[in-house]
This record gives structure tokens, sequence and C-alpha cells, in this order.
């Protein structure tokens, strides 16, 4: 007898995927186990992604005869097509990477392990570019984590946290597209810069034209984007173009720069604690009054703080505490 599967254990969103798909298609599964489900699809793109395509195989799966679906035991003599092609879905969660099934139901190979597969990062205040086996390259921004899988019909890569400019080898058999927990880039060849964390990206084309999507399955919206504009998505779904990005200032960090352009203190805050080991706080009030501007050395983030008094009207304090405090004046 087969051991239950525990979903919370399959480590693959592919496995998942085709746990949940065949559990639902089972007609067994119950409101609690539906409302798991959902929950793990809208958890992460790259769940959704490959919910989709183990529905795609199921709708493969409508067009094997059932005789042929019985020599791969998943079937019996006698028993109903549709509840033979139940069995088959439950037999697909456990049975997944056989190559019998793969080889009747999977032709485009979207459940094979990846061709080329690496993980990428970079530490705080660390810039690295790796090159890609297609001629890609991807240049990282401090703190920044990449997963990169390549198949022979698409590229991914899941950008996990931080930045990076991505310059895509145009291939039309090999869409490029990028993941993160609020949506996706999808292209075939050009150059874009991308920024993410837990609730929301933003994207921005220096050469060729992108396609972004955000939100969920339930709320999905999308738009192209050409070189010279930008977007920035949320993971509620929320989707805003900016027709005319500043793209030197988006990529400056490529060139070891930070440049502020009237950006608001709490922002430059923020932008100068990626680059610190142990992030300064804004206290006090008045500070969403104060603007910053000019250029500085990425990697000397401490020189700004030094410089910031001169800039604007605040005080850069040490606490009891060892920390770092911004005090408007």
């Amino acid at each position: 007898m087969t051991d239950p599967i525990d979903p919370s254990r399959l480590d693959d969103p592919r496995d998942a995927a085709a746990y949940w798909f065949a559990r639902l298609q089972s007609g067994e599964a119950g409101e609690a186990e539906r409302a798991a489900c959902e929950t793990w699809r809208r958890a992460d793109p790259a769940h959704e992604r490959q919910y989709r395509r183990v529905a795609q195989l199921w709708d493969a799966a409508a067009g094997i005869p059932a005789e042929q679906l019985r020599r791969l035991g998943h079937g019996r003599t006698g028993r109903p097509a549709r509840a033979d092609r139940r069995r088959f879905a439950w037999g697909l969660s456990v049975a997944c990477g056989a190559a019998a099934v793969l080889a009747a139901v999977d032709p485009a190979g979207w459940l094979r392990p990846p061709d080329y597969e690496a993980d990428f990062a970079t530490a705080i205040g660390e810039r690295r570019e790796f090159a890609l086996p297609d001629g890609s390259t991807l240049l990282l921004n401090t703190a920044t984590e990449a997963r990169v899988r390549f198949y022979p019909d698409r590229r991914s890569v899941a950008l996990l946290r931080g930045e990076a400019l991505f310059s895509v080898r145009r291939t039309l058999s090999s869409p490029f597209v990028v993941d993160m927990p609020a949506g996706s880039v999808r292209v075939t060849g050009t150059q874009f810069n991308i920024r993410t964390d837990d609730r929301r990206f933003s994207v921005t084309v220096t050469e060729g034209s992108v396609e972004v999507e955000s939100g969920g399955w339930w709320r999905r919206r999308s738009a192209r984007l050409s070189a010279g504009t930008g977007a920035t998505a949320w993971r509620d779904g929320e989707l805003r173009t900016d027709p005319a990005a500043d793209v030197a200032t988006a990529t400056a960090w490529r060139e070891g720069k930070i440049v502020f352009r009237a950006t608001p203190l709490a922002q430059a805050v923020e932008e100068i604690n990626r680059y610190l080991p142990d992030p300064v706080l804004l206290a006090g009030a008045g500070g969403e009054r104060l603007r910053v501007s000019g250029i500085f050395d990425a990697a000397d983030p401490a020189a700004l703080l030094q410089a910031l008094p001169r800039i604007v009207p605040v005080d850069v304090r040490t606490r009891g505490d060892g920390r770092t405090e911004i005090v408007p004046r």
C-alpha cells in the first residue's frame, strides 16, 4: 500500500503542483484541501505556473486512448474513461518522473529536470556579473539572490531578492522569464533592470521590450514595456507603468553609484541601508518634507552618511545601543 503524500514535504513546486492537481481531480478533496490548494497557488508565481503546466498535461492526457493508459498501469478494463484519467492524474503525483508517463503525456518536457541550473548570490555591498550558457549575462547588485534554470524550450530565473541587470541573448524559440513574488517579466532578448522585495518589484527597460505580469492568476494584470519605460508591480496585482523612466538613475548602481534626484529622505535611507551591514534608523518628525539630491559612491555608504547633514537639515547620531540614527532638525 502506498503511504499518503504530505504536500507540505514536497519541496519542488513541480511535485507539489502535480499532487494538488491530482488530488482535486480525484473527486475526493474536501473544502479544507481546496482552500489549502488555493493558498499554495497564491503563495508564489512559480506555484501557479507549475500548476498550469500540470493542467496542460491533464488536457493532453484527454487525447490518450484508454487502452494506452491501461498499458501505463493507470487504468483497468471495464473502468469508465473518466475514472481512468482520474486514476492517471493521481498516479502522476507519485510517479511523474517515470519515463513511460513522461513520454506519453509530457512531450514538451514541462516535468523534466533542467538542462542547466545554478544559484547565484552577492553579499551586502558586492556586485558580480555571471555569464549564462546561452550567452546572456546576469549582473547582481548588493544582497541579491537568483536561481537560474534552463530547459530546451524556455529559460527561467527566480529573482528571490535584490536587484539585477539582465542582458538576454535573443532566442525566439526559448523565452526568458524572470519570476518574483509579485509577478514576472517575460522576454526573448533585451536588456532590463529589476529590483524586487517581498511586496513589489520595479523594472526598467534599457533595450528591446518586455512583458510584465503582476498578481495571482485570479487578478492578473500585464503591460508591454519598450526601451526607456518602466513599471512597478505589487503582489496584490496593482501595476503602474512609467512611460518616461529615469534609466540612468535606475542603472547607476552598475557603475558603483547611488543617485538621488529630489528623493524623499525615507526612500534615500532605505536605499542607503541596502549597502550597510547594520541598517540606520530614521527617527523623529519632519523627515517627510526633506528631499535628497546627489551622486554617491555605493562602495562607501558610510561617507554618504557623514555628508548627509551638509545636504539636508538632519543630524546623524550614534545611539546607546551602538546603532546609527538620522534625526531631522
